[in-house]
């Protein structure tokens, strides 16, 4: 009987030796598999972006090296200007690829000027060479990209020449003079141009280039000397004049709104087409006017007649084309098209 007690307590205890050196081991294992998926405390971790960085070739170097900054798929601005060789009293277009800042402007002769969105999705502004721009190359800058490169795809300087307009001379009766170039005359007329360069709207209304507004001949060409009565020459005509019978019709050049009909004793009957990104149309002297104002107008519209209303000296369309309030010649918009 001792002898069986003796047995069973010798198993127990080689039972508990052998138990014990399990947990031992189990315990090892555990300690090495935590070891394997614990960083050590001087390894820096890579997040997978890096390795996104790196493979990309679209992305810059110093993007690169500085992943927390958002990434950006093209830091460059392509510019473009159209025409590359103008005359003075002429205009162009800049266009800007998509990606451009839209606060952006554009800067030329110490004047700024929005960019707009326009109908084929790009960002443009259509500038103005006034006519007492001189001779020469004129650098196009482009202001407030937040740190984009600009590369210009064609020129960076547009090249402006001096045309030769020649002179006019004006004969006005002491009745004409007296009624439509007083002091006071002259006031209300300039009124009125402040009224209507006050406000422009931003759409992009027409594409193509513009249609003659009315049947006739030229008379006067825009930018020539204007001397009235044989005096010294004082003035620049700023719109293209053409001779025309009494009640010719008169259409729109290219899609608008009509901006203003008004009458002044020194240009007449008149209405304002407002064609979007700073552009606008005037016709003058006119006989009656079919359209008020905030009517849209599509190329061809009828806007009215012929007359010789105002400081006239017989029937004839007086037609301006200005951009920001700077004059153009309206010739030159019915021979570039700037939108197609």
């Amino acid at each position: 009987m001792k002898k069986i007690i003796l047995f069973i307590l010798l198993f127990l205890l080689i039972a508990l030796l052998l138990l014990e050196a399990f947990n031992h081991t189990l315990s090892e294992n555990f300690v090495v598999k935590t070891q394997t998926i614990t960083p050590l405390k001087n390894e820096k971790t890579v997040p997978p972006a890096v390795s996104v960085i790196n493979n990309s070739s679209n992305i810059s170097s110093e993007k690169m090296e500085n992943p927390e900054q958002p990434l950006v798929a093209s830091n460059n601005v392509y510019v473009s200007i159209f025409p590359e060789i103008i005359n003075n009293g002429e205009f162009f277009k800049v266009s800007l690829s998509e990606n451009v800042n839209p606060l952006s402007s554009i800067k030329f002769q110490d004047k700024r000027y929005p960019i707009f969105k326009d109908n084929a999705g790009e960002f443009s502004s259509i500038i103005p060479v006034p006519l007492s721009v001189k001779e020469g190359s004129y650098k196009i800058f482009i202001e407030h990209l937040e740190k984009q490169k600009i590369i210009y795809e064609n020129i960076s300087e547009i090249k402006i020449l001096n045309k030769e307009r020649g002179f006019d001379y004006v004969n006005l009766s002491n009745e004409i003079i007296a009624s439509s170039f007083s002091k006071e005359s002259v006031k209300e007329d300039a009124e009125i141009r402040a009224e209507t360069s006050a406000l422009f709207s931003v759409g992009n209304y027409w594409k193509g280039a513009f249609a003659m507004p009315c049947e006739g001949e030229i008379s006067t060409m825009f930018g020539v000397g204007r001397s009235y009565n044989n005096q010294p020459v004082s003035s620049f005509h700023l719109g293209l004049d053409i001779a025309a019978d009494q009640y010719t019709k008169i259409n729109a050049p290219a899609k608008g709104i009509i901006k203003l009909v008004i009458a002044s004793p020194l240009r007449g009957l008149m209405v304002y087409v407002d064609h979007g990104l700073g552009v606008q149309s005037s016709f003058s002297h006119l006989d009656s006017v079919f359209v008020e104002a905030g009517e849209v107008v599509t190329r061809g519209t009828l806007l009215g007649t012929v007359g010789s209303s105002g400081a006239s000296t017989g029937p004839h369309l007086h037609w301006e084309v200005s951009v920001w309030d700077t004059f153009t010649d309206p010739f030159v918009w019915t021979t570039t098209s700037l939108f197609d």
